[in-house]
């Protein structure tokens, strides 16, 4: 019972005014009708006794911005109406008259129930808390797809820096390659060099001796 009072004075949502001003169906017409009008009533409720407030002035510009969405034929001919001016609020004297109140018959209840003004601030704590929770979701979201974007940079980074490895390791295998050619053709001139070197030596050894066993 509590939840449906609060839903049948809570201020409509965007989202159910849309199909009155494409031309809905007539049970959605009446009840956003229905709820305005209980709107209405529930602000003007709350300005007869307390005057106006901030809260009532921010239902005042809701209800109103309802109204101009709605168009004025379409509002005047749903029966809703415009909110008069607020009244001036009642200012309690800073001294009261020394007089005793007197006592209330009411019984006394460990749970009274809600005023109209109860259950709106309820209403509007809850929408505000649901729209903190929602901003830092979505901050929250936020920052994930920002670090997902730095990760991802990252990881890109690597890999270029793998390749570029992988390219100068397949350099560096090349230059050991055609290193290892020019050695081993080193080694094979030496051979050659040192073989030609010590047949020159015997011949020049023998040609010694011939001329000195002729002497």
């Amino acid at each position: 019972m509590e939840r449906q009072r609060l839903l049948s004075i809570s201020p409509p949502s965007k989202s159910i005014l849309s199909p009155v001003g494409n031309g809905g169906n007539n049970s959605s017409v009446t009840t956003i009708v229905k709820n305005l009008t209980t709107l209405r009533d529930g602000i003007l409720s709350i300005e007869d006794s307390q005057g106006a407030t901030q809260q009532t002035r921010g239902l005042r510009e809701q209800y109103e911005s309802i109204l101009s969405v709605l168009g004025e034929e379409d509002a005047s001919a749903a029966g809703l109406q415009s909110l008069p001016l607020p009244p001036k609020r009642h200012v309690e004297p800073l001294l009261p008259a020394a007089s005793t109140p007197p006592l209330s018959s009411s019984p006394f209840q460990d749970n009274p129930q809600q005023s109209d003004q109860d259950m709106f601030s309820e209403q509007t704590q809850i929408m505000r808390d649901q729209d903190t929770q929602l901003e830092t979701l979505s901050h929250s979201i936020g920052r994930q797809h920002h670090l997902s974007l730095q990760i991802n940079d990252e990881l890109g980074e690597q890999v270029g820096l793998l390749d570029g490895l992988d390219e100068d390791l397949d350099r560096t295998g090349m230059r050991m390659s055609r290193a290892q050619r020019t050695l081993d053709k080193v080694s094979q001139g030496a051979k050659d060099n040192c073989s030609t070197m010590s047949i020159g030596i015997v011949i020049l050894i023998l040609l010694l001796l011939i001329i000195i066993f002729k002497t």
